[in-house]
């Protein structure tokens, strides 16, 4: 079996332990009434030479619509689509002096709001659960500089209860570079964003984008392997969660609160304001 349908047996016990009571201890009957059906030539469980790289977004996206679908007949104990990405992403190359070096980096997005509480901004969901690597570590590791990181304001979904937020992480390509840096980008939620829930709104979309050092720009399509040189700076943003309910019904305290923290803009409170 490859990796594409252990991926997807593994995003089914996921599914399945995540609404069922979570007092019981993982055992064999847990997981005993799944089966799958993985037609050939599919998705999950494509045929030779299809490519299967990007396994933990495949997972990530499996495991979002079991729950959707969940979700028809257990409404009470499925949240609203999170961001089901985990953005992965190597940098590698040679220093000025020769010496080789790789690097990764792995960067959630927000999780979908539920009936009752809102997202958690900038975390791992359905079925991973990895750290982002300290700025520093990369600083240390590569000749890489961390510009900015921080949450993607307005990137969570509107809501009653608001969907997690995304994060925004810039990385400049610094000098001490013999030749090209070696850089690969596996993300997800490029082009469709998580759907509200209950009347939710949804989450913002995931953006990439490499501004070279001679004025232009690239956009990446979610999946991209390229060269970067001395001066190019790579802008990640990555989607944001699902909100769930009317927004219009979530309270001015919350509201308020989500300002004050710079989690909502202004300018979109007014928005959800006037739709209200």
């Amino acid at each position: 079996m490859n990796c594409v349908p252990s991926g997807s047996l593994a995003a089914a016990c996921f599914a399945v332990r995540a609404v069922t009571d979570p007092s019981i201890p993982n055992n064999g009957g847990c997981f005993r009434p799944i089966s799958l059906t993985l037609p050939e030539g599919s998705l999950v469980n494509p045929r030779s030479p299809a490519p299967v790289n990007a396994r933990s977004a495949t997972i990530k996206r499996i495991t979002g619509c079991m729950l959707s679908a969940l979700a028809t007949v257990l409404p009470e104990r499925v949240p609203a689509p999170s961001a089901g990405e985990l953005l992965v992403m190597a940098f590698g190359g040679r220093r000025r002096d020769g010496a080789p070096f790789v690097t990764g980096e792995l960067l959630g997005g927000g999780s979908g709001a539920g009936r009752g509480f809102d997202g958690v901004d900038a975390i791992e969901t359905d079925a991973t659960n990895c750290m982002n690597l300290p700025a520093e570590a990369m600083e240390l590791e590569a000749p890489i500089r961390i510009r900015r990181w921080s949450l993607c304001a307005d990137s969570g979904g509107a809501g009653e209860f608001r969907g997690g937020l995304g994060q925004l992480k810039e990385y400049e390509i610094l000098d001490d570079l013999d030749g090209a840096l070696s850089f690969s980008h596996r993300g997800e939620r490029h082009v469709v964003a998580a759907s509200g829930m209950a009347g939710g709104g949804d989450g913002a979309k995931a953006r990439s984008v490499i501004h070279r050092r001679d004025g232009s720009t690239v956009e990446i399509p979610s999946k991209m392997v390229t060269e970067l040189s001395p001066g190019d700076r790579v802008i990640i943003e990555t989607a944001g969660g699902a909100g769930w309910g009317p927004p219009a019904r979530r309270s001015r305290e919350a509201l308020a609160a989500d300002i004050a923290n710079g989690k909502v803009s202004t300018a979109e409170a007014r928005r959800l304001d006037d739709g209200a």
